[in-house]
């Protein structure tokens, strides 16, 4: 099972966050975001103390954009 940490990242002036593996979830740490549009390695500025198992933040997304057509 992989363990799934959520980290603000940045690139130079840009910022985003988002959920990646215990493995790149240090600070200071320089990790690729693997979407379109995210070229280049960001940098993680800070990460959650709770981690969350990939395959239950995955339901929870499946759910979600569910619920959110629903609407």
């Amino acid at each position: 099972m992989t363990q799934l940490f959520q980290c603000n990242l940045s690139q130079g002036t840009a910022r985003t966050h988002g959920y990646i593996e215990a493995r790149g979830a240090k600070v200071g740490k320089l990790v690729e975001i693997k979407d379109p549009g995210f070229e280049g390695l960001w940098r993680v500025d800070q990460v959650s103390s709770k981690g969350i198992e990939e395959t239950v933040l995955r339901e929870k997304q499946r759910k979600d954009r569910h619920f959110n057509q629903d609407l």
